[in-house]
């Protein structure tokens, strides 16, 4: 098993400089690509929903959400009676951008599982699931 963790470091981190030399062109970071698909998923989302979602301490999404608000890809609203919490919206320049964050990781997920079967696929995904609800689960309880 210290082998597969190993492995799934290492594909992770090798996503990472995947995304980040694919989306460059753009202005866009490879660890950014995250944040482009749930909040053009949930518009309206708070950087504290944000974080919970994807995992990532509050400080480190405020520090992404400041960058990409400087890039022009994301409006950051205060919540009515709430100055502390903000809402992101995506701009038009992030929407124009989503197809091609989608496609760079739509790329990477074939490139690894290259010479998979279709139920090969299918066990990965359903077992990856597994994992991430375990995840979760022990990040919620902290």
């Amino acid at each position: 098993m210290a082998r597969f963790m190993k492995n799934i470091n290492l594909v992770s981190r090798s996503a990472e400089a995947f995304r980040e030399e694919r989306l460059a062109p753009y202005g866009i970071k490879g660890c950014q690509s995250h944040y482009f698909l749930e909040i053009c998923r949930t518009p309206g989302i708070s950087q504290e929903e944000l974080s919970r979602s994807l995992l990532i301490n509050k400080s480190n999404v405020a520090r992404q959400i400041s960058l990409l608000e400087k890039g022009g890809f994301v409006k950051r609203e205060a919540k009515d009676g709430d100055r502390r919490t903000f809402l992101l919206y995506p701009t038009q320049k992030m929407l124009d951008a989503l197809p091609e964050v989608k496609r760079v990781h739509g790329e990477w997920r074939r490139l690894v599982t290259e010479g998979f079967t279709e139920d090969e696929s299918r066990q990965l995904q359903l077992l990856s699931e597994k994992m991430e609800q375990n995840v979760r689960k022990f990040m919620e309880s902290k």
